[in-house]
């Protein structure tokens, strides 16, 4: 389990966001930043969060693209950045893709069953989630806020506060897993300026435990 969680982590670092700056001394600006991540990128690397930090000392967290975290970390940071279909669905998938890995066989598929009778918004949404979703779905602002009102927040979505836009998308979740805990501590990272990369870390570090090593991959449809 030990080396399953090792591999898993394996090239995650939490830092300042001034240390990823080519030259230190460099002004932390728009130009800086973007030069960063294609710089990140080009070396099979990426960041979060993709938004430029608040200063260069502000923690920020670097991980492959290709690692076992890589996938759903980068569609997540995009997801946040643009608020597309696109990116919620691919944030999704990522997900459940790592769902895959991190539970028993048996709980990889949901079974599908009817919503229950009389239910309410909130109930039909968490059953959508589940049956639709197996566990993670996106949908757009304006079915989130049709489901749980205009001021009540759902449990498990990303990002936390949800865009205006009643055209963006989200990322909702319904229970405590491995994937759920990497999209909290994406939130986690997205708005909390001093602890927030340090937040990530420890959710990615407590998802890989969840690592079950030897088990065949197979990706729920």
């Amino acid at each position: 389990m030990q080396n399953a969680v090792t591999e898993a982590l394996a090239g995650i670092r939490v830092e300042p966001a001034g240390n990823l700056l080519v030259h230190p001394e460099t002004a932390l600006t728009h130009t800086a930043w973007t030069h960063v991540i294609e710089r990140l990128e080009d070396a099979g690397r990426s960041v979060v969060p993709r938004s430029m930090p608040s200063r260069p000392t502000r923690e920020v967290l670097t991980y492959p693209r290709q690692g076992t975290f890589g996938f759903v970390l980068e569609a997540a940071a995009r997801l946040l950045e643009t608020g597309s279909q696109e990116d919620a669905e691919r944030t999704a998938h990522e997900a459940r893709t790592l769902k895959a890995l991190t539970v028993a066989p048996a709980l990889r598929h949901h079974r599908g069953e009817a919503a229950p009778a009389g239910a309410t918004g909130e109930e039909l949404l968490a059953h959508r989630v589940t049956a639709e979703g197996n566990g993670f779905l996106a949908l757009s602002v304006a079915e989130l806020t049709a489901a749980v009102g205009p001021h009540r927040k759902a449990r498990g979505v990303l990002p936390a506060e949800p865009p205006s836009d009643p055209a963006a998308y989200v990322v909702l979740w319904n229970m405590i897993s491995a994937p759920g805990l990497v999209l909290s501590g994406m939130n986690a990272a997205n708005t909390d300026d001093e602890h927030g990369a340090a937040l990530l870390f420890s959710h990615l570090a407590t998802a890989a435990q969840a690592l079950v090593p030897g088990e065949p991959f197979r990706e729920w449809r």
